[in-house]
This record gives C-alpha cells, sequence and structure tokens, in this order.
C-alpha cells in the first residue's frame, strides 16, 4: 500500500509540474470593464473624492471639499492619492484602489471602496486582514444573500463593527458589506474568487481582473431591521451599472 501511495505521489507531481507552469505563465491582465467605476453620484446619493496624504506623517483622509488646490494636501503640501502609504507599502504595484463618500437622503452616508488587481494575485486580501490591521474592532463575519433588479442572486459578507469599549452585548450601528467581482460573476467566498482566477489562468493564458468592493455604513436612528437596510444598500450599488446604461 504504501508503495502506491508514493507512486501516486509522482504522478501527480508530473501532471502539476506543466500545468504550473502553464499558469505562471500569463499574458498582460485583461482590460478593466467599464462598469468598475464609481460615479460621480447614484441616483439621488452624490459622491465625494476621498484621498490620502503622500506624507506617511499626515494621517487623515481628505475629501474634495477640503481641498484648497487640487492634488496637494492642504496640510503638508504633499502629494494625494486614493491608496494611503501603508496600503502602498503592503500592495502590488498594480493594484489600483478608488474610494468615495456618498451622501443621500437624511443625512445617511454610503463610504464604497473599489479595489481592482493586476497581473499579481496578492492583491485582493481577506477584509477582516485590513480592518483589524486599522484597529478596527468587528464582530463575526456572516452572509447575506442578494437580489438585483435583474433577477441575479449572489451573497456579501458581512463584519458588524464594534464601538470602541462597547459591551460584547451592545447592538452595533455600523457594518462593513463586501463582495468579489469577476468577469460574469459576484461572490463573497474567498475559495470561489481562487478557484475561478486560477481556472481563468490556465483557460485564457491571462490574468483576468477582479474587484473588492465594500461598502462601509452606519444605521439611521431608529433602525430595527438590519438585513434590509443592508442589501438595499449592495442593490442600489450593483444597479448603478443600469442606471449608467440609459
Amino acid at each position: 500500500m504504501k508503495k502506491w501511495n508514493v507512486i501516486l505521489f509522482f504522478v501527480i507531481l508530473v501532471l502539476a509540474v506543466p500545468v504550473l507552469h502553464v499558469a505562471s505563465r500569463v499574458r498582460e491582465a485583461a482590460p478593466l470593464p467599464e462598469t468598475w467605476a464609481l460615479p460621480e453620484s447614484i441616483g439621488v446619493w452624490e459622491g465625494e473624492n476621498l484621498f490620502y496624504s503622500l506624507d506617511p506623517e499626515v494621517q487623515r483622509v481628505f475629501r474634495d471639499a477640503d481641498l484648497i488646490e487640487p492634488g496637494v494636501c492642504p496640510v503638508s503640501g504633499a502629494g494625494l492619492a486614493s491608496v494611503s502609504p501603508r496600503e502602498r507599502a503592503l500592495l502590488p504595484r498594480d493594484v489600483e484602489i478608488d474610494r468615495r463618500l456618498y451622501r443621500g437622503p437624511e443625512g445617511l452616508q454610503r463610504h464604497v471602496i473599489m479595489l481592482i488587481t493586476g497581473e499579481s494575485r496578492e492583491g485582493i486580501h481577506r477584509p477582516d486582514w485590513c480592518l483589524v490591521a486599522q484597529n478596527v474592532p468587528i464582530g463575526d463575519l456572516f452572509f447575506l444573500p442578494v437580489e438585483s433588479a435583474t433577477g441575479e442572486r449572489f451573497d456579501v459578507g458581512v463584519y458588524p463593527i464594534l464601538a470602541r469599549g462597547a459591551s460584547e452585548d451592545s447592538r452595533p450601528i455600523q457594518y462593513f458589506v463586501y463582495w468579489f467581482e469577476g468577469h460574469h460573476v459576484r461572490t463573497a467566498y474567498h475559495w470561489s474568487r481562487i478557484l475561478r482566477a486560477g481556472w481563468d489562468r490556465l483557460r485564457t493564458g491571462r490574468a483576468q481582473r477582479w474587484a473588492y468592493f465594500s461598502i462601509q455604513m452606519t444605521l439611521p436612528p431608529g433602525q430595527i431591521d438590519v438585513q434590509p437596510f443592508l442589501t438595499d444598500a449592495v442593490r442600489w450599488f450593483v444597479e448603478r451599472e443600469a442606471e449608467a446604461a440609459e
């Protein structure tokens, strides 16, 4: 029996070598879908760009309204970027990040981030890694089913954001919702994204682009039902594509 285990191991190894060789040799990443963008407005929600100073000593985030001169940090005079110095140090160079703060009715806000990979497979990471790295206290991950107006069904991942110093049984009022998008597919699951990305490399010989979208939002006063509030926010964002096509 031991002999057959050794033979099986070498057979798998021999078969895996050419597959890994093909997967590691990819052409230039595919162009971005036109729908991967954060528009200036979505419905009645108006958006503002968010920027980080290239001066690592300046930690705050700047909105369009905070700027005196476009592209210049009003505190230090350094340049501005949508990627913070810490993020740029950790992420591959070909990763793109865009972020906007959308303001809606009754003062509601939705902070949307779009991260897009290039040829590297290390660009998209688990959301809890960056949240914990930023000292954001989070609760247990759970998943919500979403159905768009066109009938597309997919899950999104949700992390409750806990108030600092609050008791463990206190009710969260902030939530971080995320999902991944490939070409014509949305998923909240890392294993699905990784398998699809690997298959695309083998099938097409190209590093297919993947995007990681997240929405951070606060429950309005008196909002009891969390799930409809969160799913409405995802549908609001996903259906921007139909709005843009009109």
